[in-house]
């Protein structure tokens, strides 16, 4: 189901973006590779868990979701994470998902009532995958490390209210939500340290989980992520801080889940997450610029919250989202985040022309608030040159072409 929807832009465009900038920031520097292990034996963290070392923080707590308009103000134009602590304790799927109740459905034909599993509890991003009836799923997943990972099937979107602070027609019938994804497992999964490039509300109906997040505006130089930004091979079990010696310094946020709870995950933040227990939880994906901009035209959300709109009433535009120009912009602005400044080196004719209309100050040098205030057009005329860019790299990363047809994974 996913195997394919991110190709272009998690291999082709970085490793574009790689061929052409200069990162501002190293990941390691010699001194660090120096450091000796029994310095850090009695170090907070070292070759323990992710998010052992560093300081905790607290995010914000509400038992319920707020107005949609005080939600994208308060929280998503400002990068907030929120916990909404029994937001959906009372919702059909909440009260009805139980094993029994599931295998009761009636399925679907053929490839309708098959889901997409992972094969180990453990992330990593090469482990093998199948697919599988429901409902023989249902029947082996307590015995086995079996994870269904795929889109809410269409036979049970019915159950699954729309968060409220999302009921707004501009998002749910725009294409401005993407996926709408279901995580099911007996527990004891572990992802690995990663960002996702869409906004997400994560709702648990069963079980619990523990996510472990960091805020990128201000510790995204210390956790060592992959060229795209995508996901880290830090070892989320044993953190080996003579490797990460950075992340003794970051300042963690731990939110612990029950049944019935959501949190918000804001756009591209860094997280970890585990699980507890038979454990079932729907997350919800939306463009982040796409619905900020919805917001700024004025959006006509709902007064108060419809527990009956479900995801059968919700058109979602899917994964290839990223293949918009507000994709290219994610990419860009989570790489400025990172570095605060790219500058060009023996760019291409086309590179130089698409760098010069996001410069727009003309210092030579782009910055997170110049690709923040670029328009939607900019971004179209941008798209059609990396169109063309694209294009060369099937000459230039012909193996990136072919390991981009692999399976790609953002848990959550």
């Amino acid at each position: 189901m996913r195997s394919h929807a991110r190709d272009l832009y998690v291999y082709l465009v970085p490793a574009l973006l790689r061929f052409c900038f200069v990162y501002a920031t190293d990941a390691h520097d010699a001194s660090q590779a120096d450091v000796r292990a029994d310095k850090l034996d009695d170090q907070k963290g070292h070759l323990k868990a992710f998010g052992e070392s560093g300081t905790r923080l607290e995010v914000d707590v509400s038992d319920k979701f707020p107005p949609p308009e005080e939600f994208f103000r308060k929280y998503v134009q400002q990068s907030r994470p929120l916990k909404l602590q029994g937001a959906v304790r009372d919702t059909r799927a909440c009260r009805l998902w139980t094993d029994d109740y599931l295998l009761s459905l009636e399925l679907p034909e053929g490839e309708g009532a098959h889901v997409f599993l992972e094969t180990r509890k453990k992330e990593n991003r090469t482990q093998e995958t199948l697919s599988m009836h429901f409902h023989e799923f249902l029947k082996v997943y307590n015995g086995t490390e079996y994870y269904m990972v795929d889109e809410v099937p269409e036979y049970l979107r019915s159950d699954v209210m729309l968060p409220c602070s999302l009921q707004c027609p501009e998002l749910y019938q725009g294409d401005k939500m993407a996926l709408a994804m279901m995580w099911f497992s007996s527990g004891g999964t572990k992802s690995v340290v990663h960002t996702d490039s869409f906004d997400n509300i994560n709702c648990l109906f069963r079980g619990e989980k523990t996510f472990i997040m960091v805020d990128p505006a201000v510790h995204r130089e210390k956790v060592d992520l992959n060229n795209e930004g995508a996901h880290s091979d830090i070892d989320v079990d044993s953190v080996d801080l003579t490797k990460h010696p950075k992340l003794a310094e970051v300042e963690f946020y731990h939110i612990n889940m029950t049944a019935g709870d959501c949190l918000y995950i804001p756009y591209i933040w860094i997280h970890q997450v585990r699980s507890y227990n038979s454990n079932v939880a729907v997350n919800f994906w939306w463009n982040h610029y796409a619905s900020l901009d919805a917001l700024e035209k004025g959006m006509s959300c709902l007064d108060t919250c419809d527990h009956q709109l479900t995801l059968k009433d919700v058109r979602f535009g899917g994964a290839d989202a990223f293949q918009e120009p507000e994709g290219i912009r994610d990419l860009l602005v989570n790489m400025l985040i990172s570095s605060g400044q790219l500058d060009p080196q023996d760019l291409l004719q086309t590179l130089t022309k698409m760098f010069d209309q996001l410069d727009l100050d003309k210092d030579g040098v782009l910055t997170l608030p110049e690709a923040k205030q670029t328009t939607n057009a900019m971004w179209k005329e941008i798209a059609n040159d990396m169109a063309v860019l694209t294009s060369m790299l099937d000459d230039l990363y012909p193996d990136a072409v072919e390991e981009g047809n692999g399976h790609i994974k953002d848990e959550l």
